[in-house]
């Protein structure tokens, strides 16, 4: 029997809406705008599409290179969310080594989505040129026209957003190595500095939760847990990952418009005192191309970049290996103060990545497979915190033998999010995906301390510089002293980042406790 050429076209121009309305879902969903877009949304992007497909030069040099670009972001999407400011600032800042294990992190399903969104779209194509599915007479106009209407809307918002946060990225890497940052502290005072050696560790991507100082059922942090000093549980960061967060927190920041200030960022306050300063890292340096973070450590009298110079040269050092070069520095002849920043690689995923020289608490054979990531993270941070034990005995035996008192603060610079399906717990660097995200571990033991102090309250990442200052005792009449950051009394203002976290939809994330078979 053979079939009517009406009845063709029919059944192509079915077959042809069907595949635009799920390759228009799949599109959004992997922009990570829309984990669930509604219908119209897809609505929205569909008739875009007819639109466009109403011209064969229109759909192949213009709407398809779109497409291409949307499902080539799909794997990452899907899983990390959209593209924004902190993750395009993370590309500039990425060595090969984190580019590999970024992408190992993304499931091999994921891969399958450019694939189908491409097949899709070009088996829209195909059936509805056989069903002769049209919108005519003067197509470019309003192909044009649909864009201008569009542009701020689901169909476009991945290409608005991408090119609004690229653009923001790349003036402010302008400002960073094409100008001369100057300090805008002027001369600064000490006034009531009690020690001779102030540390700051600076950890990565530790959340609060998944520490036994704060109530995580393994024991992972017996330095954290035991030793005397202050441990604050309330302290936030400034962002969901390094960068964001670090150029809040290291800087006096624009609390208007939530910008970190590199004019009055924490080195050259210090430095301004009259402080020597040390910036010693695990985290990697470009040289030509600065990173706010490493931009801002540039300014310390003395830096030491375990990773630098091309990516591809680039390797994962463990963060014992600034155990030496801080012995170094300590061993140098000294007389006035010294600030030191340790900037670890701490929990970086892959977490599993950071444990080659370190034992998981679990034997992978005692766990189920689906848990071995919450293994590796929580022996990742059991590493810190061996990691701080040790910078404590070497402060301690300097000061035994050279006499300088210290005073040493650890915090994590963001947390991580999950991602659960029934076969892996992923735990991976996700804005948006929960509020926990923000909560982070803060602790600081001196020289001196004979006690041990727990208490809970709000302090907000945006004062952090502001307290840094007052625990050095630098006095500057652009610094409040009456900030605090180790007093059992909260923030008087947060600039509105409770408010921030406070919208993030996403339900409770509580950390994973590690299970037994």
């Amino acid at each position: 029997m053979v079939l009517s050429p009406s009845f063709k076209q029919i059944t192509a121009v079915i077959f042809a809406l069907v595949c635009l309305f799920f390759a228009s879902k799949l599109l959004l969903i992997g922009t990570g705008f829309y984990p669930q877009p509604s219908l119209r949304e897809i609505l929205l992007l569909a008739g875009l599409v007819l639109l466009f497909n109403a011209s064969k030069k229109i759909f192949y040099f213009i709407l398809f290179p779109i497409i291409i670009l949307h499902a080539l972001y799909a794997p990452i999407g899907i899983t990390f969310g959209p593209p924004s400011y902190q993750y395009i600032a993370s590309v500039f800042a990425t060595d090969m080594e984190e580019s590999k294990e970024f992408f190992a992190q993304l499931s091999w399903l994921n891969y399958a989505y450019p694939i189908v969104i491409i097949g899709l779209f070009l088996l829209f194509r195909y059936f509805s040129q056989q069903g002769k599915l049209s919108l005519y007479k003067n197509k470019a106009l309003l192909a044009v026209l649909a864009v201008f209407f569009l542009w701020d809307q689901a169909p476009l918002r991945f290409l608005t957003e991408t090119y609004t946060a690229s653009m923001k990225v790349k003036n402010e890497l302008a400002q960073l190595n094409r100008f001369t940052i100057e300090s805008q502290w002027g001369e600064s005072q000490l006034t009531s500095s009690k020690y001779d050696d102030y540390v700051l560790i600076i950890g990565e991507s530790a959340r609060k939760d998944y520490h036994h100082a704060y109530g995580y059922p393994v024991q992972n942090t017996p330095f954290m847990s035991s030793a005397n000093g202050v441990l604050i549980d309330g302290f936030t960061s400034g962002g969901t990952n390094t960068i964001a967060s670090l150029k809040l927190m290291l800087t006096q920041p624009d609390t208007q418009n939530w910008e970190g200030n590199y004019s009055l960022n924490m080195i050259d306050m210090i430095k301004s005192a009259g402080i020597k300063t040390y910036w010693l890292s695990n985290q990697g340096y470009f040289g030509e191309f600065d990173t706010p973070i490493s931009a801002i450590a540039n300014r310390s009298d003395e830096r030491i970049f375990l990773k630098s110079g091309n990516s591809f040269q680039s390797k994962n050092s463990s963060d014992f290996d600034l155990l030496p070069k801080l012995q170094q520095v300590l061993a140098q002849p000294q007389v006035g103060k010294r600030f030191i920043v340790l900037h670890l690689y701490g929990s970086h995923p892959i977490s599993c990545d950071r444990l080659t020289d370190y034992p998981k608490i679990m034997d992978d054979n005692q766990i189920e497979k689906k848990y071995l990531n919450v293994n590796c993270y929580i022996s990742s941070i059991k590493k810190t915190d061996e990691m701080l034990k040790r910078v404590y005995e070497q402060l301690i035996q300097n000061q035994q033998k050279n006499h300088r008192t210290f005073s040493m603060i650890y915090f994590s610079d963001h947390g991580l999010a999950h991602q659960i399906t029934p076969n892996e717990i992923s735990i991976h660097n996700s804005a948006g995906k929960s509020k926990r995200h923000y909560d982070i571990p803060l602790f600081k033991i001196s020289s001196d301390d004979n006690q041990r102090h727990e208490y809970k309250a709000f302090k907000s990442g945006l004062n952090f510089t502001n307290d840094i200052a007052n625990w050095i005792g630098i006095s500057n009449p652009l610094l409040d002293p009456k900030q605090d950051l180790f007093s059992p009394q909260p923030d008087p203002d947060d600039y509105g980042l409770k408010q921030i976290i406070d919208k993030i939809e996403a339900e409770d994330d509580p950390a994973i406790v590690l299970p037994m078979k």
